[in-house]
């Protein structure tokens, strides 16, 4: 089949291989380096960010990472944050941390010789030191009246003793117990304000569980739930009126009267995993056994149960006043901390302490093209997130995704890879594509490795998604895709243990006979790849025949090739004459200050943005100088990953910290809006098919297009069409009817397409050719000429 020629100036055939357009003029917009951002999605998963301890006026919590200074603690009344005490002043710092008060003891001698405790009320700032008594040894419990310290006997035994603060009249109190305690084995499991739950080892070697009761400074071994046979295989907790205790495995709960140790109850939880706490007279439990860890509360003396929660995050902690205290809620938007009190019939009720808004969703990686973003994140699975952004202009980019496609829904398209950004790459003209292989074993093997597919989508909702095998690959395997622009891409194989590139037509499903070297980029139809005697050549692919060569100005032999718009990048390492830009049309040659690096510098239309040591740096070209207009100073993981550049005529991206992305653009002119491909059936037989084929790629996003078709022999035009807002591709559909859905006259037509740019810079692009019509077999006869 023909296809028709385009005809015009030679201003844009640059940029094209398929003959030059005629320019038309039009208004210019201002240049100006505007920035957009769109936030992350908030987290599917709830925030994990938990607390370690709780008392009636806030909370401990840890912030992620590692280092010092991640321990803080929270008011509940005013939200104010404050860092836990440093216990780093002496060698052998304690710290110490009991609900709303943090204990810090200083040893600047030894391990083993006590130093004074420093106590602080971080609600109210109140601090008090306390001396250790002759022959004592601070403990890691505390309750706002006194400290728990040990006395070693002769035998290496410890002996319990209660320290009296400031407020509290008796000194130094020893408690009663039925033994002394094998010093090695003691261990305080939980505490709050009225005393704690210990475990040791007696004298016939039995783990012990005890309850020391403050108030009464007394030591009472408990019986353990029926079947358990040591503490660490019980769920214990102390509320303001129970102790309760659980047995691993099982669904009911003891609970002992802290009034009267003697007085007993069970109770049923409804689940044998997770936490309970008394609250009150009621048993409130959380099921880790499910997957919602609903929580649930039973009354001590019997009856139904309630449900309080129906989802929290696994960890029902006791505070230092008795009650209980969870993350929880509906959904990652509604999540909160919890503290659960007796209300005022008794029963358990919650009472939110302080929001947890969802974390962001991680970002993984980012493309973007023709004003189209591709986002990869991770929530809790892999996903692309696809997003429209404006090109020019003040106009904030909308913040929620225009489509999306999960991992679990087509994981060869749909699953970002971090570490390998060429998994998934756009077109241009709003697809993305990947590589798979047609098999699943090595190569040769009866499953077959070899081969390979490429899978196509359409990044709008509901778009067509396609599996191309790749004929004349079957000793080939796929590894990553290089470029891709329009209908075809650019990807290294492995071919007898040796990597090649190669490139294909997405559209056709063919390999093309070519071979480019590592160098090589596409920019629409053409090839653009090392030259002889310093040049670098483009080879339209349409033709196979090469079309420009563009000298490089310099001693060079590529290693590294980038196209965009009139714009050039290269990598001459080998020939010493370092990184450059070349400014096609006026042939003018930019050095770059920077040491050469392979995929750590990109292209843009008319700047580069590399990756250094400190961050991002973007060099605008558009003076004819290389001025560094902006450094981006955080550390990125690699190109495709955290940071992107549009090279159809748009801006680069990164995320920050937080996984806000951002957009943003450089000062001054970007190149004209050209054509860069197109594929344009000369004939159009309406016997046979329903529409014209007709496309045609452009350099960077249109606001507006028009195509006419007039009939050439009268002249009349007999069809109009128009569109707004074209990225990268217009693709009209005509049946081939006249305005009135009537066939039009079978003949010869002449069409004639028009596009102006969207950001307003430069001039509209104009091209024509003709296409030979036959209508269906209706009668009549075309028009005369006048």
């Amino acid at each position: 089949m023909r296809r028709s020629r385009v005809l015009g100036a030679a201003a844009l055939a640059l940029a094209t291989g398929i003959g030059a357009l005629t320019a038309v003029p039009a208004a210019a917009g201002p240049a100006a380096a505007d920035e957009l951002t769109i936030a992350p999605l908030p987290h599917q998963e709830p925030s994990r960010e938990s607390f370690i301890k709780a008392g009636p006026k806030g909370i401990t919590l840890i912030r992620p990472g590692t280092g010092p200074g991640r321990w803080y603690w929270k008011s509940f009344e005013d939200g104010r944050e404050l860092p836990l005490a440093d216990c780093s002043a002496g060698p052998y710092g304690v710290s110490l941390s009991h609900g709303d008060s943090v204990g810090c003891e200083f040893r600047d001698k030894s391990s083993t010789t006590p130093g004074p405790l420093t106590l602080i009320d971080q609600s109210t700032g109140h601090t008090e030191t306390l001396a250790p008594p002759a022959g004592r040894s601070w403990t890691t419990t505390f309750s706002p009246t006194q400290v728990l310290a040990t006395e070693q006997d002769a035998q290496g035994r410890f002996i319990l003793h209660l320290i009296g603060r400031e407020n509290e009249p008796r000194k130094d109190v020893t408690v009663t117990a039925p033994e002394p305690i094998a010093a090695h084995s003691f261990r305080v499991r939980t505490a709050d304000e009225k005393g704690a739950l210990i475990t040791y080892r007696s004298a016939d070697g039995r783990q012990i569980l005890a309850l020391l009761d403050y108030a009464r400074a007394t030591l009472t071994p408990l019986a353990l739930p029926d079947g358990a046979t040591d503490p660490i295989s019980v769920d214990h907790s102390l509320g303001s009126q129970w102790v309760t205790l659980r047995k691993n495995g099982s669904a009911t709960a003891t609970l002992l009267s802290r009034a009267d140790i003697t007085v007993t109850r069970t109770v049923d939880t409804g689940s044998s995993h997770g936490n309970s706490h008394a609250v009150g007279d009621w048993v409130v439990s959380q099921d880790s056994n499910g997957e919602d860890t609903k929580v649930t509360a039973a009354p001590v003396g019997g009856g139904a149960p309630r449900t309080l929660l129906a989802r929290s995050a696994f960890g029902l902690k006791t505070g230092t006043d008795g009650a209980g205290y969870l993350d929880g809620g509906t959904d990652s938007s509604h999540w909160a901390t919890y503290r659960i009190t007796p209300g005022p019939d008794g029963a358990p009720v919650l009472t939110r302490m302080r929001d947890l808004p969802p974390n962001p969703a991680e970002r993984l990686t980012l493309s973007l093209a023709q004003g189209r973003l591709i986002a990869g994140q991770q929530d809790p699975t892999r996903s692309l997130q696809g997003y429209t952004v404006p090109v020019s202009g003040t106009s904030p980019a909308k913040q929620t995704p225009d489509w999306s496609c999960d991992e679990k829904e087509d994981r060869p398209l749909c699953w970002p890879h971090a570490d390998l950004p060429g998994w998934t790459v756009p077109t241009g003209d709003g697809r993305i594509v990947s590589l798979s292989a047609k098999g699943q074993g090595e190569c040769g093997s009866p499953v077959n490795l070899c081969g390979v597919v490429l899978n196509v989508r359409e990044t709008r909702p509901g778009g067509t998604v396609r599996q191309v095998s790749v004929p004349g690959t079957d000793a080939m395997a796929p590894y990553l895709i290089d470029s891709a622009s329009g209908r075809y891409v650019l990807f290294t194989v492995t071919e007898n243990n040796n990597s090649r590139a190669v490139v294909a037509d997405i559209d056709a499903g063919k390999l093309l006979d070519v071979s480019p070297s590592k160098a090589a980029t596409l920019w629409g139809s053409q090839l653009w790849d090392r030259g002889v005697s310093n040049t670098v050549t483009a080879t339209d692919l349409n033709t196979g025949k090469p079309v420009r060569h563009q000298a490089l100005g310099t001693t060079c032999y590529p290693e590294d090739l980038q196209v965009s718009g009139e714009w050039l990048y290269v990598q001459c390492p080998a020939s010493g004459g370092g990184p450059a830009a070349l400014h096609m049309t006026s042939g003018k040659r930019i050095p770059l200050p920077f040491v050469p690096e392979r995929d750590r510098v990109k292209l843009g239309d008319g700047y580069v943005v590399r990756q250094g040591g400190v961050g991002l740096e973007v060099y605008n070209l558009r003076s004819g100088t290389a001025v560094r207009e902006r450094e981006i100073a955080r550390e990125f993981r690699r190109y495709g990953s955290d940071w992107t550049v549009d090279r159809f005529g748009g801006r680069f991206v990164y995320t920050d910290a937080g996984h806000t992305v951002h957009l943003a653009g450089v000062a001054g002119d970007a190149s004209p809006l050209a054509l860069i491909d197109q594929d344009v059936a000369a004939t159009a037989d309406f016997r046979q098919v329903k529409t014209w084929q007709a496309r045609w790629w452009l350099s960077k996003p249109v606001s507006s297009w028009k195509l006419t078709v007039r009939d050439k022999a009268s002249g009349m035009t007999t069809t109009v069409r128009t569109g707004t807002d074209a990225r990268g591709l217009i693709a009209p559909a005509w049946d081939g009817k006249s305005p009135t859905g009537a066939y039009l006259f079978s003949g010869a037509y002449e069409w004639k397409l028009t596009a102006r740019p969207a950001d307003g810079r430069g001039a509209e692009v104009s091209t024509s050719g003709t296409v030979s019509m036959t209508r269906p077999p209706t009668g009549g006869r075309p028009p005369a000429r006048p």
